[in-house]
């Protein structure tokens, strides 16, 4: 019963700020994939607590100060200090990221360790939805900015187009492209890593296919926004801006989108197949 007073605590103390981040936070920064990073982690969760021996541990009636140490208390006490930190200073990026020590010092405080290991990704998965400072945002979209128009210019330069740059803005066939904020391709990029670790933690495979899928996902969401931008400066130079600022401008983002999960589904196939010659391999003959 004294489980459920505390997690009612937690709740009630993150909820303003679990609302303040849903109702405009995200929106404003452009960082909308947080939506669903929340319930992703607590469908984790009860994917954990189907197992077994984890449900036992997180229902069993013990008394509270059993699984008391001192890492424990430190982390909560950690995670408070930094929520009333935050809150004081309407700093949303701490007050935010406060809620990780909470949770993992709660859990152990109540449960153990070996629970906490076990609700370790679930937890951790919460970075994703901790809205970054303006400074730091612009501190990495402006260079991927500058790099993708870099990049873009190179590419029709080799195809032989009208192309030049200056800054952020690409000047092709008589039309000005400029390189805005969701030209970086940040937003795809943190969607779909966060829809492919997410992927990647759910399948089966060994700890090395893991890793392979995960490092292969930010050069795929990398290509997929470079195809992107080329094909809208494509579209401006032969159709015009109207038609590439319109509809495409805004819906093309889902080009990223399939460009990654066919690249992770063709990446996940070539693997498998590695790993089923391995296991062959590795029969007595």
């Amino acid at each position: 019963m004294l489980n459920w007073v505390v997690w009612g605590l937690v709740c009630a103390l993150y909820s303003p700020v679990i609302y303040q981040l849903y109702r405009s936070r995200w929106e404003m920064i452009d960082y909308t994939h947080a939506y669903f990073i929340l319930p992703l982690s607590l469908f984790l969760v009860w994917k954990k607590i189907g197992d077994v021996s984890l449900r036992d541990r997180l229902l069993e009636n013990k008394p509270l100060n059993a699984a008391v140490n001192v890492f424990a208390p430190s982390l909560i006490v950690l995670g408070l200090i930094m929520f009333v930190f935050g809150w004081k200073l309407d700093f949303l990026f701490i007050t935010t990221i406060s809620a990780i020590p909470l949770l993992f010092g709660v859990i152990i405080y109540l449960y153990g360790g070996p629970a906490a290991k076990a609700l370790s990704f679930p937890i951790l998965y919460l970075l994703l939805m901790v809205p970054p400072p303006l400074g730091v945002l612009d501190a990495i979209t402006i260079p991927m900015r500058h790099g993708i128009s870099v990049a873009a210019v190179a590419i029709l330069n080799a195809l032989h187009y009208p192309v030049s740059r200056e800054g952020l803005m690409i000047y092709l066939g008589g039309h000005e492209i400029f390189m805005g904020a969701p030209c970086s391709g940040f937003r795809s990029l943190i969607t779909m890593f966060s829809l492919g670790i997410f992927y990647v933690y759910v399948i089966k495979g060994s700890i090395w296919k893991k890793i392979i899928l995960v490092a292969a996902i930010i050069p795929l969401a990398l290509l997929g926004n470079l195809i992107r931008v080329i094909t809208l400066c494509l579209l401006t130079f032969y159709k015009g801006e109207e038609i590439a600022q319109g509809f495409f401008h805004y819906f093309s983002g889902g080009v990223i989108f399939v460009i990654m999960i066919v690249g992770l589904l063709i990446l996940e196939f070539l693997l498998e197949k590695a790993e089923d010659r391995n296991k062959v391999r590795s029969v007595p003959k």
